[in-house]
């Protein structure tokens, strides 16, 4: 039997040129590469279903539909294959193609489907830690916060050598409404200790210590494709001075996609490291001898934190896509502003945190955005709230916060958009908590993911966004404001809950920003009360991100080269006082 990708490789060199296998084989090796395109134009209708016959004629040869299934998946032909997946269930109970299947319902926004079919891949191979770290994600992501957490813990118990799974637990707990900073700092420097000892750190770098010389900036980055990330990465990219910095991308991108390709012709050079392990994409990134490498993921999906490590870099440094610490002493830095994360947080990173004069975000707006629109109430009559946050930052608090705001404003509704929002289980989880409340469940308006465009003509039916707290919006907050809507944003004690002070101080809004719960509901109400500031507020906000350079990506690169200068004096000094270079 042909039970791996490697075997059926080998196998089908010995084949015909247009045997299955031998298709099979050249399309995964395209996939591979990263050449998308000539994988789709192998995978023909003709091969699927001459891989469906072979299978049929062999109960053995279950892998090369699992092999098919994966394909298709991988060039985004989701459709077809879910009916691979499917077509493999009506004869076996796969645990495989449970757990696919469930990610496909994921990524397509069908939640309360994903965690059903995860249950069976479960029941299937109970024994399987990353299953269960699959269903703890999607039980989060219906809402079930503290039950996918206690699963998370389980599948860490039962493979503690796994730092994807222990990472996705540290994501999370940063969306817990209780969270305590030092436990949550404590939980990271754990991680440190368990995947990432320091004796694993390269001691010394030959890296030429010329204080002004051209620095090489390497970004490593999972998200080099669509995602949230990539709005406020790329006009670093673009704002970059080329005559400064030379910049080298590291992308560790699973599907590679339109934007992946445009990002990939704005760096002097990109290295696909997704199929190389993490001593190789090191040993790549100390060929290329980077003065300072930059993570831009933390804790997230798809993190090469294991590479960062190997410390392949003198100077290394952690931005933009993490909401704290990494717990690494691998990492030097960290990007920031001293709205974000005063100096008093400090305590609870160990990076050394580096605050940037003029905010640590720079927003690139969609040039596809719809114009403004007038604002709703003046047609409908009524005041509409908003919050387009995914729902793994809505939590019992901040909807109580909700419903006293609607109930405040008397005929307001509340409009959520989320990722799993037309499904009507998960939407009557949240109406539910609303009617407990003393809401009328007609007054709460939910819907599920959208095209980009789609998702940014809704702010036309939105009076005024209403941030997520503990966990503040990002994206959504810039998105917001574009499209000419106010946030209200509650302020914390962290990084996740300053999001929406840092930037709406950047913008000049922030009397938006409310001290107290109390004075969250009262700003909410008091705004909802000035239609005609808030027409105002809306058909001026364009001006307004341009006044204040939130947009302004020269401007935004020189204060992050600046920095990184600094970064980079700061080395060279140390290292000539140890005699291992000069300094002029």
């Amino acid at each position: 039997m042909i039970n791996n990708i490697g075997q059926i490789t080998a196998a089908s060199q010995n084949q015909p040129k247009d045997n299955p296998l031998q298709l099979l084989a050249a399309a995964q090796a395209a996939v591979n590469a990263g050449r998308i395109d000539q994988a789709t134009s192998l995978l023909t209708d003709q091969l699927l279903n001459d891989v469906r016959e072979l299978a049929r004629n062999d109960s053995s040869r279950t892998d090369i539909m699992l092999m098919l299934a994966a394909l298709l998946y991988k060039i985004g032909q989701y459709s077809k294959a879910e009916q691979q997946y499917k077509e493999i269930l009506n004869h076996e109970s796969n645990a495989i193609a449970y757990n696919e299947l469930a990610c496909l319902c994921y990524i397509t926004g069908r939640m309360t489907q994903a965690v059903q079919y995860q249950k069976r891949a479960v029941e299937t191979e109970p024994n399987a830690p990353e299953y269960l770290a699959n269903l703890a994600k999607f039980l989060i992501a219906t809402g079930q916060r503290y039950e996918g957490i206690d699963l998370l813990r389980k599948a860490i118990e039962k493979m503690p050598e796994n730092p994807q799974i222990h990472s996705n637990l540290l994501h999370h707990l940063h969306q817990l409404p209780d969270m305590d900073p030092q436990m949550l700092f404590d939980e990271h420097k754990n991680w440190a200790r368990i995947h990432a000892s320091p004796t694993q750190a390269k001691k010394a770098h030959n890296n030429t210590c010329e204080p002004d010389k051209r620095l090489r900036i390497g970004y490593i980055s999972p998200d080099f494709h669509e995602h949230s990330v990539t709005y406020f990465f790329e006009p670093l990219l673009d704002g970059h001075n080329r005559q400064n910095v030379e910049v080298y991308g590291y992308g560790n991108v699973e599907f590679c996609d339109s934007v992946t390709e445009c990002l990939k012709t704005k760096f002097d050079h990109y290295r696909n490291i997704y199929s190389l392990s993490d001593t190789e994409a090191a040993k790549l990134i100390e060929d290329d001898k980077i003065d300072i490498l930059v993570d831009l993921a933390g804790h997230t999906a798809g993190n090469r934190l294991l590479v960062m490590a190997l410390k392949p870099a003198p100077i290394q440094v952690t931005y933009l896509g993490y909401d704290g610490t990494t717990g690494m002493e691998q990492i030097d830095y960290r990007l920031t502003d001293a709205l974000a994360e005063p100096p008093e947080l400090q305590k609870f990173y160990v990076e050394e945190l580096v605050f940037l004069p003029h905010g640590h975000l720079c927003y690139s707006p969609p040039d596809f955005a719809p114009p403004l629109t007038p604002l709703p109430a003046d047609e409908k009559g009524y005041i509409t709230f908003g919050s387009f946050n995914n729902n793994r930052k809505i939590n019992s608090f901040i909807i109580g916060l909700w419903s006293e705001i609607l109930k405040a404003n008397q005929n307001s509704h509340l409009l959520l958009k989320f990722a799993g929002g037309d499904e009507q289980e998960i939407k009557n989880h949240y109406i539910v908590q609303f009617e407990q409340l003393g809401v009328e469940p007609e007054r709460i308006e939910i819907y599920g993911r959208k095209p980009r465009l789609e998702h940014l003509q809704m702010y036309g039916r939105v009076d005024i966004a209403l941030d997520t707290y503990p966990y503040n919006g990002t994206t959504t907050t810039c998105e917001a404001l574009w499209m000419g809507v106010p946030t209200v944003s509650l302020r914390g004690n962290s990084y996740v809950s300053r999001a929406g002070l840092s930037i709406l101080n950047r913008v000049g809004l922030d009397f938006f920003v409310a001290q107290t719960p109390q004075g969250y509901v009262a700003k909410s109400t008091a705004l909802a009360n000035k239609r005609q500031a808030l027409a105002k507020i809306r058909t001026a906000m364009h001006a307004r991100l341009a006044r204040t350079g939130f947009c302004h990506e020269k401007a935004f690169a020189y204060d992050v080269e600046e920095a990184y200068r600094k970064m980079w004096h700061k080395w060279c000094q140390s290292h000539s006082r140890g005699g291992c270079c000069n300094v002029t």
